[in-house]
């Protein structure tokens, strides 16, 4: 094997690991909210509802973008997480913006390891 293949190696799991936690946390938001969340969504002013969908929907398409373009896509579900905590928190519920948000950011944050630990990689070379 040469050496950059190898090094190559070293870094693959970064990018495992955030396409799969990304995965996992769409589709348990996208269940949570499609299943649970839904009849208490509902039960939410239409005020309040309009603005809630658009920040479920920007990290989760952030995700789908990491598959191509992974800084950009990144930076989208951070983003989306983000506002997806402030939003609840506004609201008054810290507790569902830190279910909704947190782990889109930490999704995001490990697409940033990877990034950063392939730019590393390609500096060496």
């Amino acid at each position: 094997m040469s050496h950059q293949k190898k090094q190559e190696h070293h870094i693959r799991p970064y990018k495992i690991a955030a396409q799969s936690a990304g995965l996992i946390v769409c589709i348990f938001a996208l269940l949570f909210f499609a299943g649970k969340g839904t009849p208490e969504v509902l039960k939410m002013d239409q005020n309040e509802l309009v603005p809630f969908v658009p920040f479920l929907l920007l990290p989760v398409a952030g995700y789908f973008l990491t598959w191509y373009k992974e800084l950009t896509g990144a930076l989208l579900m951070i983003a989306g997480g983000v506002l997806l905590l402030i939003f609840f928190l506004i609201r008054g519920d810290a507790s569902i913006g830190l279910v909704y948000g947190l782990p889109f950011i930490l999704s995001g944050s490990i697409y940033l390891v990877h990034i950063s630990k392939r730019t590393q990689l390609k500096r060496k070379l």
